[in-house]
């Protein structure tokens, strides 16, 4: 069994608890994961697919994609902008799936979930996702698996179709 993969027999609470029998894929931390697979009942081939952790200054990496944000000449983001998003060196959660435009393959963007997040001054809360600045907000198309496709067209009786969509998430 690789260090990703968690017994088959094993509920998604003792994959939680048990943090000695499986590692949590894509360096998800143990509060992370039993969010997603425990609070929000997400299915761990969801999770695995299209949920990581990130942190440090690989946030930076993931963030910083548009080519409007203000750049010193060799290429760094200024310092302004560094430091506006400093708070998300800590980590959280990166959320990204398939990208419609691309021909369904990874989605460059995403939204992070921060550890610890920033607080909107103007509205009094916490901003609970992050998303990359001076880039247009895209919908997340999650990665889903054949299991669970499988799953809802039998609850719902409808017919497989094997698009092109289908057959390259089959790939």
């Amino acid at each position: 069994m690789s260090n990703n993969q968690c017994p088959q027999e094993l509920g998604v609470g003792d994959q939680v608890l048990s943090s000695n029998i499986c590692e949590y894929p894509n360096n998800l931390t143990a509060a992370e994961y039993h969010e997603l697979a425990v609070s929000s009942a997400i299915h761990p081939e969801l999770i695995e697919r299209n949920f990581s952790h990130i942190e440090g200054e690989t946030v930076y990496d993931y963030l910083f994609i548009s080519q409007a944000i203000p750049r010193k000449n060799a290429g760094r983001v200024t310092d302004g902008f560094l430091k506006a998003y400093l708070h998300l060196m800590a980590g959280g959660l990166w959320i990204s799936g398939l990208d419609p435009i691309n021909n369904w393959r990874p989605m460059e963007w995403g939204r992070m979930k921060p550890s610890l997040p920033r607080i909107d001054w103007e509205k009094g809360k916490p901003v609970k996702y992050e998303s990359p600045p001076k880039t247009a907000n895209r919908v997340t198309y999650f990665d889903v698996p054949n299991c669970i496709w499988d799953k809802v067209a039998l609850r719902y009786s409808i017919k497989r179709y094997h698009s092109p969509l289908a057959l390259r998430l089959q790939n």
